[in-house]
């Protein structure tokens, strides 16, 4: 209980820091998004993140994620399930967000930005991302490497999920709905030709995180931007783990107008 209340202060003042709470923020812009990205050391950590910004900031989750709400039982058949795809592609989000939060720090890094720092859309823009999976397993879903990257420009981002969903990933969070769909609906096949539950769950768990700032590398603290412009930031565990857990939520311009 110590551990989680410790835990709960120190997320809460990254939060505030960022003004991520503040009134002013939701002020500044029309419609403001905080993103947030976290990465953990064990499923443990990685859990008390979860309890923190979905159930008590009550951000959206896009990662770890049951994709099926609790207590709704997984659809038997593709029909009733694409019924509920509409609103599971709008919970993954559009990835696209005015101020994003990083906090790396539990990473080895291989290049650069173990640390925790925030990045500022320019004024009057906003900074679209794209979250991807290279499966290793199908089910239960494991994934190899996860591909984060960040841009001004939509289209550019959308060019990027495509990419992405050449090589085989599945394309989470993007502009692109389409490819959220997609990705859903290859967690559901895999379900479905298995009948194991755990084949549509998104748990956060992989062996390494690429994350690419090279769109967006003038906008990150100026300590980091030199790397960030030469390539991306590769994170792998610790020694003595095996994976890496994320956390991706974004807080909504309706939840900040709200406090």
């Amino acid at each position: 209980m110590k551990k989680f209340t410790y835990f709960l202060a120190a997320t809460l003042s990254f939060v505030l820091w960022l003004g991520g709470l503040s009134p002013a923020l939701a002020q500044s812009s029309p419609k403001p998004a905080l993103g947030i990205t976290s990465l953990y050391n064990n499923p443990e950590d990685q859990k008390q993140g979860y309890s923190v910004y979905h159930d008590i900031l009550q951000y959206a989750v896009a990662i770890p994620a049951q994709e099926i709400p609790q207590g709704v039982p997984i659809p038997q058949t593709k029909e009733e399930f694409q019924k509920l795809l509409p609103g599971l592609v709008d919970k993954l989000g559009d990835g696209s967000v005015t101020k994003a939060w990083f906090d790396f720090q539990a990473a080895q890094a291989q290049t650069a930005g173990n640390e925790l720092f925030s990045v500022n859309a320019p004024s009057g823009q906003k900074l679209y991302t794209v979250v991807a999976g290279d499966p290793a397993l199908s089910c239960p879903l494991q994934i190899k490497d996860t591909q984060i990257a960040f841009f001004t420009d939509a289209n550019k981002a959308i060019a990027k999920a495509k990419e992405l969903d050449a090589k085989q990933y599945l394309v989470y969070v993007s502009p692109s709905k389409d490819l959220s769909a997609k990705a859903l609906n290859a967690l559901y096949d895999s379900y479905q030709s298995s009948g194991n539950q755990s084949c549509f769950i998104v748990d956060g768990a992989t062996q390494q995180i690429t994350v690419d700032f090279q769109n967006i590398f003038a906008l990150l603290p100026p300590r980091l931007q030199q790397s960030a412009r030469q390539q991306p930031f590769v994170f792998t565990p610790r020694r003595g783990q095996d994976n890496l857990y994320l956390v991706n939520a974004r807080q909504t311009g309706s939840q900040l107008a709200g406090l």
